[in-house]
């Protein structure tokens, strides 16, 4: 965020000025969405102690902490005022909130003088006095406590007081959902518009245009997309191994599956079916292409938003579940043809552009494919005797193989007869490739895997060197064939344009200049994609071991142009699948709010339950940074999104105080309980040891999330 703040002070144009003032109200509005969260909690426990008869002495959002650095004082609180007999103010310290009652302290430091100011020797008259609210406690006590102070009051009252905050929160979490969904909430439809190569969704056959309207038992025909990831993750937090109950709608009809869970790259712990989301036939309203693309190079600003009429004569068929399925199948499928499209612009105007095969850059490394590693159920690959663990040695007699080439010859989908190594048998296949769309691109997120759909088989990617091209060689020793390439790193003496300094192209820089070492976050054709939009003449360090003798190579090569391959995506920006769902009613809105705060309050105790059981990692646990991030991604998406996100941080605020620690709302009821069951207080000096316990044990907890979210950012 800070970097963003930065480069908007860099422009001194009024673009830049609306920007500045765009970030700042947005930002004002997560403050004031978080803050107005954490204020109904503590308005819960103030307007219940008021209605006690409870002297409430402060009332702050925030904590205002003595903030003392030698001579030097600094203010503990933002702002704050006196009304009557409560002082009011936000404090400097945006972790929370509290309310200052008499006769209680949650700093075990101040218990002690606490219980000393709530206890006031009365006479008899007085005692005459107190209120009929106190007449069942014992009267020794009675003799020694103030009438207003919490500990005054019976147990029946101090438990709505203290569960109070938690009530409001539940409540108006209920609320916020309501209003979000009467005010309309736009979300991206479980529209499957493509699977991830090798996936359990690719695995299964799953086709292209269905809606999941059923997974893991949750069954809902407006499902979104981010829920349905939310369902997948943790119920591969619950059991990794489980195969998951999932239901397709294709127009009238229903096809059910049962997929198991595959592990995102480089996270074990986060779980996956592998589908993609589904895209529209418009092209994007905010960029209507990716920097550095063939696309980027014909489309202009006027083609914003417009609709794609046909591309190389074919209509499109609006009529269609999901129109753009023949487009993508098309574009993904003809690689290296020149594809015409008629675009309307949102004038209403029609023109004609032609977009290129998409050139490639590459250092002059192809690598080589590895074993099969997935099959699609009864497949043309399965049908034809190919088995997981086969490795390709030629295809149509060719056996000077690289990852590319490959690629590129199954674009084709005709058939292939393939040789291949099973073990010590060298075995020859024939497939015939069927009509599977390829809406996506042939390799999976981060290039582990390779697939062309209508052959249902997915390669693996080595970081083994096919073949290299000694033209990009700038110094060092040549790479050679069945070279493994460990690290490359791009040299800090390379210089790149202003354009670089900018988004998104400074991300593109700023990922290379880390060592970029082969693993399975970082692929080797990952390299390759990754280094597109870099300009020629960009130089890197390659070390890569060489077989047989283990010895290690230091290569500097180059980009240049690369004579012989093309890429399959043209860099084209589509609009996503983006539905509203609004309520007809408030008595509909109201019942969508409760089953969202509901299903929220479910996913915390989901939550907790598993980390009780050891199945969240610590990364996964975010804190007060993370929730400013999150925040803030909803409120730029909405208002509507944005109260969304407070219905799900009120329900984790009304969870997580709910807690049976000492110093939470929950350590409090469970003193109260004993009480009651008792008909005593707990010793003061149990209480407040105990409570100690219970503020370390937050104070630690405070900390670990805090430097989570540090080191989350860092990496």
């Amino acid at each position: 965020m800070l970097s963003d703040l930065l480069l908007l002070f860099a422009e001194s144009d009024s673009g830049g000025l609306m920007a500045i003032g765009g970030t700042f109200l947005l930002w004002t509005r997560v403050a004031l969405g978080i803050g107005l969260v954490i204020f109904v909690h503590e308005l819960g426990h103030f307007v219940a102690a008021k209605t006690f008869g409870v002297k409430c002495e402060k009332f702050y959002v925030g904590f205002d902490p003595p903030m003392k650095f030698g001579p030097i004082k600094l203010p503990s609180s933002l702002g704050k005022f006196t009304y009557g007999e409560t002082e009011y103010g936000i404090g400097i310290i945006p972790l929370g909130g509290y309310v200052k009652m008499l006769g209680q302290d949650d700093d075990p430091r101040k218990m002690k003088d606490e219980a000393a100011r709530a206890r006031q020797l009365q006479s008899a008259d007085d005692e005459d006095q107190l209120d009929d609210e106190v007449s069942d406690a014992p009267a020794a006590e009675l003799a020694e406590l103030d009438p207003r102070s919490l500990p005054a009051k019976p147990v029946w009252q101090r438990m709505i007081i203290m569960s109070a905050g938690v009530f409001m929160n539940v409540v108006t979490g209920a609320i916020f959902a309501a209003i979000a969904f009467f005010y309309g909430v736009p979300y991206t439809p479980t529209i499957v518009g493509s699977s991830v190569p090798g996936g359990p969704a690719w695995q299964a056959g799953v086709v292209p245009g269905g809606q999941v309207v059923e997974i893991a038992g949750v069954i809902d025909e407006k499902m979104r997309f981010r829920d349905m990831k939310t369902e997948v993750l943790q119920s591969g937090f619950e059991d990794s191994e489980q195969r998951l109950p999932v239901a397709l709608r294709y127009g009238d009809d229903v096809v059910r599956y049962q997929l198991p869970m595959m592990s995102a790259p480089g996270e074990s712990d986060n779980r996956l079916i592998g589908v993609g989301m589904a895209f529209t036939t418009t092209l994007g309203k905010s960029e209507v292409a990716v920097k550095k693309t063939v696309a980027d190079q014909t489309l202009v600003e006027a083609d914003k938003g417009a609709e794609i009429v046909s591309f190389n004569g074919t209509a499109i068929d609006t009529s269609a579940a999901v129109p753009s399925l023949p487009f993508l199948d098309y574009l993904y499928s003809h690689p290296t043809d020149p594809v015409e499209l008629v675009l309307r612009r949102t004038d209403k105007s029609e023109h004609t552009v032609t977009i290129n095969p998409q050139k490639s850059r590459w250092v002059g490394i192809r690598v080589a494919p590895g074993a099969v590693k997935a099959l699609v159920a009864d497949g043309a690959a399965e049908k034809a005797g190919l088995k997981v663990g086969d490795v390709i040695q030629s295809i149509d007699g060719v056996e000077q193989l690289n990852v590319g080439s490959l690629l590129l010859r199954l674009a084709k989908e005709t058939p292939v007869d393939l040789t291949v190594k099973r073990g010590e048998q060298t075995l020859s296949l024939s497939i015939t490739p069927t009509d599977a769309l390829q809406t996506s691109e042939p390799t999976d997120t981060v290039q582990r895997l390779a697939a062309i759909n209508a052959y249902g088989f997915a390669f693996e990617i080595l970081p083994t060197v096919a073949s290299f091209d000694s033209s990009n060689l700038v110094e060092g020793e040549p790479i050679e064939p069945t070279d493994v390439i460990q690290t490359i790193t791009m040299l800090p003496d390379n210089q790149f344009s202003d354009e670089y300094d900018k988004e998104p192209l400074s991300q593109v820089v700023t990922g290379l200049s880390k060592p970029w070492k082969i693993s399975d976050e970082n692929t080797s054709w990952g390299f390759v994609e990754s280094i597109q939009k870099l300009p020629v003449g960009t130089r890197f360090k390659i070390l890569s071991e060489r077989a047989g003798s283990g010895k290690i190579v230091e290569s500097v090569v180059k980009i240049t142009d690369d004579p012989d391959q093309v890429r399959f995506d043209r860099g084209i920006a589509l609009e996503p699948y983006s539905y509203t769902r609004v309520a007809t009613s408030a008595g509909e809105a109201m019942t969508l709010g409760i089953r969202e705060s509901k299903t929220r309050l479910g996913d915390v105790f989901r939550f907790l339950k598993m980390a009780v059981r050891g199945r969240i990692s610590a990364k996964m646990v975010g804190g007060p940074i993370r929730i400013f991030q999150v925040a803030g991604y909803e409120a730029e998406r909405g208002v509507s999104t944005q109260l969304l996100f407070l219905t799900m941080l009120s329900m984790n605020l009304a969870i997580l105080n709910f807690l049976p620690i000492p110093i939470l709302d929950g350590g409090h009821m469970v003193f109260l309980l004993c009480e009651a069951i008792m008909g005593r207080r707990v010793n003061e000096e149990v209480e407040m040891r105990l409570t100690l316990v219970g503020a370390v044990m937050l104070l630690a907890l405070m900390v670990f999330v805090l430097f989570n979210d540090l080191f989350n950012i860092v990496t």
